[in-house]
């Protein structure tokens, strides 16, 4: 007893008499602390592979603390209030519920879905889907590098068009460049749909925003030349989860290019 009671006499005469110990020691624990926690977070950010931002740690750097606290929280990516309940395509409408819990994401740029994979088969699916999407409507789309990813081609409205910027073009396009969206390399895809569409395919499941398409109302919108509407659409697991991509891709193109008559894209073999 008298030993823990010495012991105790001690500590209180150090943090009386010599704070700046404690302040050291907290300071020094804290340090650590946040010292771990960017390796981890660096390493996260590696494991996504290379995406839009420089593969290092100063890409790194830009989107954990330049970017990220602007961005939607994991839990907001699925929030579609913002969006208008009517208006939806008739095709949107009819898809299914998608089977199963949601896919995990992770990041923000790049932004990469980490679990539900699609099967390797899918890739010349998809491959086949977003370029014979272009060939297919030549006076519309075109294909080109990814002005987001940066590293692999993407579907733009074609650059006449754009251009041109008719009245049925709506202001997505023009903040996004032209780009409709991409495939990455784990299978998953991104692109822009219209606000009516959007809510139906996220609150079927299918789909959740990008952490940097916060709603119009944010004092940060288009800050990334990113639109409200910019979805993460979860790699089809087979198939029938194909023609799913299929019709969500045929009303992202009527949305972005302000043409309804869009045909039915082929995707199980390259045109």
């Amino acid at each position: 007893m008298a030993t823990l009671q010495h012991i105790k006499a001690v500590l209180e005469r150090t943090t009386s008499e010599r704070p700046w110990v404690i302040a050291t020691t907290s300071g020094a624990a804290a340090l650590v602390a946040f010292a771990a926690w960017c390796i981890k977070d660096y390493r996260d950010y590696l494991a996504l592979g290379p995406g839009g931002p420089p593969y290092n740690v100063k890409g790194w750097a830009w989107i954990t603390f330049g970017i990220r606290p602007f961005a939607l929280s994991k839990t907001g990516a699925t929030y579609v209030a913002d969006y208008p309940t009517q208006g939806s395509h008739t095709s949107i409408q009819n898809i299914p519920r998608r089977q199963g819990d949601r896919a995990v994401l992770g990041g923000i740029a790049p932004h990469r879905q980490l679990s539900q994979h699609a099967p390797e088969r899918m890739r010349s699916y998809i491959t086949n889907l977003f370029t014979n999407a272009a060939r297919q409507h030549p006076s519309i789309l075109e294909v080109k590098k990814s002005l987001y990813e940066r590293h692999h081609d993407a579907l733009f409205v074609a650059h006449k068009l754009l251009e041109s910027q008719p009245d049925t073009l709506p202001n997505t396009a023009i903040i996004a460049r032209g780009e409709l969206g991409h495939a990455h390399p784990d299978l998953s895809v991104h692109l822009y749909l219209s606000p009516a569409d959007a809510r139906v395919i996220i609150e079927k499941g299918w789909a959740e925003r990008h952490r940097l398409a916060v709603p119009e109302d944010s004092y940060v919108k288009y800050k990334y030349a990113i639109a409200s509407t910019y979805l993460m659409i979860y790699g089809p697991r087979d198939e029938k989860e194909m023609e799913i991509l299929r019709v969500i891709l045929e009303n992202s193109i009527r949305f972005m290019t302000g043409h309804e008559d869009v045909e039915e894209v082929e995707w199980r073999e390259s045109i």
